[in-house]
Order: C-alpha cells, then sequence, then structure tokens
C-alpha cells in the first residue's frame, strides 16, 4: 500500500490491479490510498491514523452509510476506483 495521487493502475500479481481509494475526514482533507482489493481495511486505517497523528480507537471510518469492518476488504464491499471512506472522530462524553 502507497500513499499517492498517482492516477496509473498497476498491475500486481496475486492481488489484481491496484486501486486509488480516498478516506475523507471530518475537515473535507483526504488521503489517496493506492491497494489491492484484496488488502484488508486495518492497513488503510492504520495508515491513515499515522498520518492523520490520531488514535485508531478515536476514529470510525465508514463507507456507503455503514462502519468498516477492520478484517473486510475492498473487493467484499465492490469497492471500486476513486471510492471514498468517510473518517469520523469519535465522541467521548457528553453534556452536563
Amino acid at each position: 500500500m502507497e500513499d499517492s495521487g498517482e492516477n496509473n493502475i498497476k498491475k500486481e500479481a496475486g492481488g489484481g490491479e491496484a486501486m486509488s481509494i480516498k478516506v475523507k475526514d471530518q475537515s473535507g482533507g483526504e488521503v489517496v490510498f493506492r491497494v489491492k482489493p484484496h488488502t484488508k481495511f486495518e492497513k488503510i486505517i492504520l495508515a491513515f491514523c499515522q498520518k492523520k497523528s490520531v488514535d485508531p480507537a478515536q476514529v470510525r471510518f465508514v463507507y456507503d452509510g455503514n462502519r468498516l469492518d477492520r478484517n473486510s476488504t475492498p473487493a467484499e464491499l465492490d469497492m471500486e476506483e476513486g471510492d471514498t471512506i468517510d473518517a469520523f472522530l469519535e465522541q467521548i462524553g457528553g453534556c452536563c
């Protein structure tokens, strides 16, 4: 997995074509990852959190209205080139 904005599709042995997946945070910032369809989301989540300097336990990742399972893959969710995952910081505590 590499973090890049490249538009070319690379053929990689055993994993199919690499695809670009965007992770968008609440402030509108985007990070683009080039991953194989069978790469577990855990790798993307950890890379995003490291880049943004946040604790992975405090971020919720959502695709198509559903929270991501760290062990699932883009292929399992039928993701396509350029799809976007939303990242939300979890709120702890409340008012009063």
